[in-house]
């Protein structure tokens, strides 16, 4: 998608490609849901055969899928990646376009040993960050929260049902988020939509450290020094309320930023 979208629009189409995912996410939490209720607890059976379906559909689409303008470049096929640039343009007036990828493709084959020019001092800040950012991505613990949220809400207290959904609950944020982002990408720009979204994971990640202290000694209080019990169900608020928040920041800014940046 980003070699073949256009300069203008290009960082929400290649958003369009998380926001499949989130939606995927989000139809399967709908269906673990629902199969949970079904066939005496062995629902889970058709919730792991039906990952075929897309799987099934992607390999289809695979096959389906053309080959982009700056590919054919680089096999030398000038003629076939104009047809292929008047077809996605939808005029013939793509010869501006057309030099400028074969100036890229001719001035990337005149680098003799690409791997030791990366390596140089004046690139290195790029290759630290292209390998920091995805591995920080990664470690923030979104997976976590995406493949284990009903255990996660099992654990502080939520019941089998409940703990699917609150996954389908905050599955739902992820695509609301990245619809957003796909709207707002191409106008704020992909830098300061990363920087937002890496502020605003910061405050996800501590706020729950301040908030779960000041709970804490709120519950010590209620369990031991008073007949109120309400705290420990107020305390159960602050996960579902964290994770929420945090995957939002993610989705909307942080995860798809990082995910384009180096495009």
């Amino acid at each position: 998608v980003s070699e073949m979208a256009p300069y203008k629009y290009r960082g929400g189409l290649n958003i369009c490609f998380q926001l499949s995912i989130t939606i995927g996410i989000f139809i399967a939490n709908l269906f673990n849901y629902y199969f949970a209720h079904i066939l005496d607890g062995q629902g889970w059976r058709l919730s792991l055969g039906l990952g075929a379906v897309p799987a099934v559909i992607f390999v289809v689409g695979s096959i389906c899928l053309p080959a982009s303008q700056h590919s054919i470049v680089e096999r030398d096929r000038i003629a076939e990646a104009r047809k292929e640039l008047q077809k996605l343009r939808g005029t013939t007036e793509v010869d501006a376009e057309l030099n400028d990828i074969v100036a890229a493709s001719e001035a990337s084959k005149k680098v003799a040993h690409p791997w030791r020019t990366l390596r140089e001092r004046k690139y290195r800040p790029q290759l630290i960050f292209a390998i920091c950012i995805p591995f920080f991505q990664q470690f923030t613990g979104l997976n976590v929260i995406t493949f284990y949220a009903p255990i996660l809400f099992r654990s502080i207290g939520f019941g089998s049902t409940a703990s699917l959904m609150s996954a389908v609950i905050i599955g739902s944020f992820k695509p609301i988020s990245t619809l957003i982002s796909i709207l707002v990408v191409d106008k704020f720009g992909r830098r300061s939509l990363f920087l937002e979204g890496g502020a605003q994971m910061l405050i996800c990640q501590v706020q729950p450290i301040i908030v779960s202290y000041f709970f804490w000694h709120h519950y010590i209080y209620a369990k031991y020094l008073s007949t109120d019990n309400r705290s420990s169900s107020l305390g159960n608020l602050l996960p579902p309320l964290e994770k929420s928040s945090f995957i939002i920041s993610f989705f909307l800014f942080m995860g798809l930023e990082m995910k384009i940046i180096f495009i």
